[in-house]
């Protein structure tokens, strides 16, 4: 009986020590390699601009009225669609580059898509960025590090209404995401500064490679000239 307690005690011993020496090899470091490392800002941005496909939502502010829309965005490669709801939650209007070669405003009300003023390029840089921009090590601004994009671009596009010009956009962004990006815009070339207006895009946090439906960039309906 004593020598059965005796083993036993034994094991005990042997397998508290086992463990104790597990424990203990898990140093601090090893720990940390499966801790997630925080990104920088830079890191940040390059993740959402050079992302094939990303999906969200965002809250865009323009003008004197700071007026708010709400829109949910999908990119895939080169063609991408905006939708712009009402305050109600419907939806207001369809921006679609089926194609990434031209724009189309479709309009739920009139039931028709007509050529956009700009190509959809302008769209193409605000969420992903121009081929040729390096970003620099950006501009610390609050809490927040802003990117800069000098652009001074007007589109003529055969077609549209009016034309469409882009002065500069700045992203901005924490450790994490994207938070804003900031476009200033006129329907022509401006005379001064005075002329341009402000517009804010407010990203929520985006979905990276998202799965996205092919049917997403089918134009809606027929094309023509809204009402």
């Amino acid at each position: 009986m004593r020598r059965t307690l005796l083993i036993v005690c034994l094991l005990g011993a042997l397998l508290a020590a086992a463990l104790m020496a597990f424990g203990c090899s898990k140093s601090p470091d090893s720990i940390a390699e499966k801790t997630p490392v925080a990104a920088t800002s830079k890191e940040a941005v390059t993740t959402f601009l050079d992302a094939t496909r990303k999906h969200g939502t965002l809250t865009f502010t323009s003008g004197q009225e700071q007026k708010q829309d709400k829109i949910e965005y999908w990119f895939d490669g080169d063609r991408y669609r905006l939708t712009w709801f009402n305050a109600d939650g419907s939806v207001r209007i369809n921006m679609i580059s089926p194609d990434g070669e031209k724009l189309y405003y479709c309009r739920t009300e009139d039931e028709v898509c007509e050529i956009s003023y700009a190509l959809p390029e302008m769209h193409q840089w605000i969420f992903n960025g121009p081929d040729e921009w390096k970003l620099g090590e950006g501009v610390a601004e609050g809490d927040l590090t802003a990117y800069t994009l000098s652009v001074k671009k007007l589109w003529n596009v055969e077609g549209a209404s009016q034309s469409f010009y882009l002065e500069d956009l700045v992203v901005y962004a924490d450790d994490t995401r994207i938070v804003k990006t900031v476009v200033r815009t006129n329907s022509r070339a401006p005379e001064s500064d005075d002329d341009l207006v402000t517009s804010v895009y407010a990203f929520d946090p985006p979905q990276i490679d998202a799965e996205i439906p092919a049917d997403t960039f089918e134009l809606p309906y027929e094309i023509g000239e809204a009402k």
